[in-house]
């Protein structure tokens, strides 16, 4: 028969043990957070945020230089969309930080958000949906850019390599036609494998342009977990193809996308492109 002192240390080693394998900083189940919560918590909160009406587990974050379409239940964004014109692009004044943080409006209103150790180990990049170059030319904007809600987890092979080149592309368009509107975010569909801190793994990812001069146009693509190299011509899409992945309404949330006028979709050489330097 085991001693008492025995039995006990025994008993603190197993709990000791179990307590290691919570991940650092991870916040509650999402799942036990409800939207009349976050409402609540929102009646106080001041124009960076707003409940989107149209999904009903999302909020709007404004992050001054990009807006953020976040879900708090899957705590990913749904979709993050700005701005970007050729006379920024030719301003490089900023440098990257890489300073990842979670996101300040979100833990000040306390709704869900997501910690950067969620990645460590988890052999998926942080995927910036805002891209940090896209805002080299002011260094607040940069800055922000590494909030943790401007990111999804991304494959190496996709992040630093085809997706990257999809986001070059963007740049170069941005200064062929002096000023576009992006829209881009994971397809977060039903049933998604999760990293071990439960943060969901988007299998897809969408990019959408807009050109805002005349003769307007616009543009879709869908990536894949998968993709590398250069595979911009075999990811076009019609727009409702991205409509059906995410189950977003985004011809209602952009009214510029149902301009009879705009070429929908227009064709890689209808596109001008530029160097801005």
């Amino acid at each position: 028969m085991k001693k008492p002192h025995m039995l006990i240390m025994l008993i603190t080693l197993f709990i000791s043990s179990c307590a290691t394998r919570r991940p650092v900083d991870v916040q509650e189940p999402p799942h036990k957070v409800t939207k009349d919560v976050i409402s609540e918590r929102l009646k106080k909160a001041g124009n960076q945020v707003e409940v989107k009406k149209t999904l009903s587990d999302v909020v709007m974050i404004d992050h001054q230089y990009f807006k953020i379409a976040y879900n708090f239940k899957r705590r990913l964004p749904e979709y993050v969309t700005y701005q970007l014109t050729a006379d920024n692009l030719r301003s490089k004044s900023a440098e990257r930080n890489n300073k990842f943080i979670p996101d300040p409006i979100l833990v000040e209103k306390n709704i869900p958000y997501v910690v950067t150790a969620e990645y460590t180990k988890s052999g998926y990049d942080r995927g910036h949906l805002a891209p940090s170059a896209d805002f080299a030319w002011d260094q607040d904007a940069n800055n922000k850019t590494f909030v943790m809600s401007n990111m999804a987890p991304q494959t190496p092979g996709l992040n630093r390599d085809a997706w990257k080149r999809l986001e070059d592309q963007v740049r170069k368009w941005a200064c062929g036609e002096e000023k576009i509107t992006v829209i881009t975010g994971p397809v977060l569909a039903d049933n998604l494998p999760r990293m071990k801190s439960g943060l969901e793994i988007p299998q897809d990812f969408f990019k959408i342009i807009i050109d805002e001069t005349a003769p307007k146009k616009t543009i879709a693509f869908l990536y894949h977990q998968t993709d590398k190299g250069n595979v911009l011509n075999e990811r076009i899409v019609p727009m409702n193809n991205v409509e059906k992945a995410t189950g977003i309404a985004l011809q209602k949330d952009f009214p510029e996308l149902r301009n009879e006028k705009m070429r929908v979709p227009a064709s890689l050489n209808e596109w001008k492109e530029a160097d801005c330097r």
